[in-house]
């Protein structure tokens, strides 16, 4: 058996998988203050993005906004960041003319999407679907890389608590009527003790959705967003090719990890941890929340407080992906998802992908968010394999199945 797993708040250019909605006074305009421009700093993200936060689309979609905005200056343009948001508003400025330079601290591009080779094929180690596939800019740069869309169905699935499921939906009900639903958390929803089936449903429609607690969680969380159509799709050939497509004919410096962004009225200058420079007219700041919350990047001057207030005010979520390849399929082989409700512990391993529904591989997908993932970071490589696989042999032993 191989496996691969990943640790994203482990990852110092990420500190965490994506923003969700925290309680706060704030509420969802944190997202609109935090896209705002400060002087000659622009600034894009899914933290930022109020139709799809979260998301590769989100991402995609604030970089066009910035691109739109930067669109009212002149001048060379820097790019913080070669994720998605990095590389749309790249791409957009590049088009009407515009002298753009990315720089990336990684030595790779794509940001939270990165696929790698794995079992015979490739495992995307951040982002994995394209959510709401119609009208969506993650299709259309699917087909321009050429890459097939597979089709994903959440309901096809076997293991799931149905009542558990009811509870849920129950809870999403209530948190629709909620008095103040942006300040409060999602906790003040539930009752103190859960029963195993509703530890599992909170493990995988809360912490597995949002990559946080429900006591971490603002109530209003679960309204954010615009309704996706046309279903979800996972990739053929992963993110990667998307990443790889996007970023064609772009001037992009990886291993450029910036530490410092200068403001003043001649432009911007963008200092590197080697102390290299690179000036422009203006930024475009993409870097996931995590780093901004960390203070990884000094801005001089300061950020307003408004900015920082945002930036504080939205939380950092944490989903992490155990990959594992078998010699053999033990599983049923003809359902998109797999629900393990494990009475010891319903939380730590409730959700799997069929990678041989998928990509006819023998493989399992695992999930873990929020305080489990956090547990799960702590673990070393051999110590959380085995913690996966005493799950899956609870699901899988014969007097189970």
């Amino acid at each position: 058996m191989s496996f691969l797993r990943t640790s994203w708040s482990a990852d110092p250019f990420a500190l965490g998988s994506y923003s969700y909605l925290a309680p706060s006074d704030l509420g969802s305009s944190a997202r609109e203050v935090l896209a705002a421009p400060a002087g000659r700093l622009f600034f894009a993200g899914e933290a930022t993005s109020i139709s799809a936060p979260a998301t590769t689309t989100g991402a995609w979609q604030s970089g066009d906004l910035a691109a739109a905005a930067v669109a009212t200056t002149t001048g060379p343009v820097v790019v913080v960041g070669a994720g998605f948001a990095g590389l749309a508003a790249a791409r957009a400025l590049v088009a009407a003319g515009r002298e753009v330079t990315i720089v990336e601290g990684r030595d790779r591009i794509g940001g939270r999407a990165h696929t790698v080779p794995f079992a015979g094929g490739v495992a995307d180690l951040g982002a994995s679907w394209i959510h709401g596939a119609a009208g969506n800019p993650m299709t259309a740069l699917a087909a321009d890389a050429g890459t097939d869309l597979i089709p994903f169905d959440y309901d096809d699935q076997i293991g799931a608590d149905e009542a558990a499921l009811e509870w849920m939906e129950e809870i999403a009900w209530e948190a629709s009527d909620a008095d103040d639903p942006e300040a409060h958390p999602l906790s003040d929803l539930l009752p103190t003790t859960l029963t195993a089936g509703q530890t599992w449903a909170v493990a995988v429609e809360i912490a597995g959705e949002y990559g946080a607690d429900p006591d971490r969680l603002a109530i209003a969380a679960l309204d954010e967003g615009d309704e996706q159509r046309g279903g979800d799709a996972l990739l053929s050939d992963g993110y990667g090719a998307l990443v790889s497509s996007a970023a064609a004919g772009l001037d992009i410096r990886t291993d450029w990890p910036v530490t410092r962004i200068t403001q003043d009225a001649a432009g911007v200058t963008i200092t590197g941890a080697d102390g290299q420079t690179l000036a422009g007219a203006v930024a475009i700041v993409t870097v996931p929340l995590g780093v901004l919350q960390a203070g990884a990047i000094a801005f001089d001057p300061p950020l307003p407080d408004e900015k920082t207030a945002a930036i504080s005010a939205l939380g950092m979520g944490l989903l992490d992906k155990l990959w594992l390849a078998f010699d053999e399929v033990f599983w049923d082989p003809d359902v998109d998802v797999i629900n393990i409700v494990d009475p010891e512990s319903p939380g730590a391993w409730p959700f799997w992908v069929n990678g041989y529904k998928a990509f006819g591989l023998p493989v399992l997908l695992g999930f873990a968010g929020g305080a489990a993932a956090e547990r799960n970071a702590r673990l070393t490589d051999d110590e959380l394999v085995a913690s996966a696989m005493t799950t899956l042999r609870t699901a899988f032993s014969p007097g189970n199945r």
